[in-house]
């Protein structure tokens, strides 16, 4: 329970925990000395936190990019846009308008920069990335006595690749080849 002068606000442990990585976190992150960068087929990722069943990890995606719909069995998230032309899917919709992505505030960046969605274990999600590519950080909380490892090897769903398929530690993945932006939000009429 947080308190907020006399007002009483409830947050569940994961959201809790963003709240104090956000805030109290140093800006160069507490970057583990060991396993701390991934690569997931094109995709790069840093852990910039990892303590007990919580970790963070920023993804940097390259240029017109598909991360087709998936899940994550034994993870609850929080993604967290950075930067970069990214529409993120969740449940097979795009949840961030295009103009939100393409009109730039504070010095060039999206007006959207910061915004936080909850992926529980069974939430499909995915994205598609522009010409930019993309940048956004997952706050997890590992759950099922699974301890915090790549996100991207927890993993139920399409594959971004032969490479990505053959590191999955838990979950069910097939690689799927030629991803398109419908591969990202199976309900979506157009990209």
């Amino acid at each position: 329970m947080i308190f907020e002068g006399d007002n009483e606000l409830a947050y569940d442990d994961l959201e809790a925990f963003a709240i104090f990585f956000t805030t109290k976190v140093p800006a160069l992150g507490l970057i583990p000395l060991f396993n701390a960068v991934h690569k997931i087929q094109d995709v790069f990722s840093v852990t910039w936190y990892r303590h007990e069943q919580y970790q963070v990890q920023m993804f940097i995606v390259p240029p017109n990019y598909v991360i087709p719909e998936h899940t994550h069995p034994n993870v609850d998230s929080i993604e967290m846009y950075l930067g970069g032309q990214i529409k993120f899917s969740h449940k097979g919709k795009w949840t961030i308008p295009d103009q939100d992505i393409q009109t730039p505030s504070f010095m060039g960046t999206s007006c959207r920069r910061g915004k936080m969605i909850r992926v529980r274990p069974n939430d499909p999600h995915g994205g598609i990335f522009g010409e930019g590519g993309g940048v956004f950080m997952s706050i997890q909380k590992w759950l099922n006595g699974v301890e915090p490892h790549c996100v991207s090897a927890d993993y139920v769903g399409a594959t971004m690749g032969e490479h990505h398929t053959s590191n999955i530690k838990f979950g069910d993945a097939y690689t799927k080849s030629n991803l398109t932006w419908k591969d990202a939000a199976s309900l979506e009429e157009s990209a």
